[in-house]
């Protein structure tokens, strides 16, 4: 296992220097953010019984390689819905925001539901790592890539493991786990074998279910693109199928280029 991404402290979670962005190293990574986030909203609302439904992380302005403080604000208490905010801020400037609904679990209802086929992936374990994307990084983020990849103009469907500690000493959540896999869908889905052109506005994850074990993998469903303005998603599985999707709109910058 890798270093934490955070280390805690009493004006919040500090980063080490491994939590930056690919765009720069004075710069926060945007997943990290939505992982705090999602930290913060699920111990406002979780509670037996209650599940999070939505997460939607707006990143609006980059992140300095500083402590977070993040304020959650309660905005609904209902018998069958939660809603709340989280202010994310670095250096006194506001950086991000989030919003979580969590909904109150119950039994299914009667009915045959048509639903996709999801063709069987490969488990984890036996897809073979490789060079580069293929690989885990120096942040411990594991790649098992099973068609496409970065870097290429295929459909990509790949597995990853956080083998990090978000903040040192925590375990990470189902829910956290699924909040720092979702913002790599739009970067997923806009890769190309020219490099990422487009840097992340937002993402919204809607969670069926919560993932079971520490594997997710990612399936590229969908990419529309005009005027420097990217729509894109992915469907998340784990090794019981599919259990959420993630997509957001992004913004065209110059490229992450793949390492040669």
């Amino acid at each position: 296992m890798t270093d934490p991404y955070f280390e805690p402290t009493d004006a919040g979670p500090f980063p080490r220097p491994h939590a930056h962005a690919p765009w720069g190293d004075d710069m926060l990574h945007g997943r990290l953010l939505g992982g705090l986030a999602a930290r913060a909203l699920e111990a406002d609302l979780a509670e037996p019984g209650w599940r999070a439904g939505r997460l939607t992380v707006d990143l609006f302005r980059p992140a300095a390689m500083a402590a977070v403080e993040v304020e959650v604000r309660r905005l609904r208490s209902g018998r069958r819905l939660r809603l709340a905010d989280a202010l994310l801020r670095c250096e006194g400037h506001d950086v991000g925001r989030a919003t979580a609904v969590f909904l109150a679990e119950s039994e299914e209802p009667p009915g045959e539901i048509w639903r996709p086929e999801t063709p069987p992936w490969p488990d984890p374990e036996d897809v073979e790592a490789e060079d580069g994307a293929g690989s885990p990084d120096q942040t411990g983020w594991w790649f098992r890539t099973v068609s496409g990849g970065f870097y290429t103009s295929e459909q990509t469907r790949l597995w990853t493991n956080e083998t990090a500690q978000l903040v040192d000493g925590e375990t990470i959540s189902p829910f956290v786990r699924t909040a720092l896999s979702s913002d790599i869908a739009c970067p997923l889905a806009n890769s190309s074998p020219e490099g990422v052109h487009y840097i992340n506005a937002d993402f919204t994850v809607l969670i069926g279910r919560l993932p079971v074990g520490e594997w997710i993998g990612l399936e590229v469903a969908q990419q529309i693109a005009a005027d420097g303005v990217s729509m894109a998603s992915c469907t998340l599985v784990d090794r019981g199928g599919p259990f959420a999707t993630s997509g957001g709109v992004s913004l065209a910058r110059p490229p992450i280029r793949p390492e040669v």
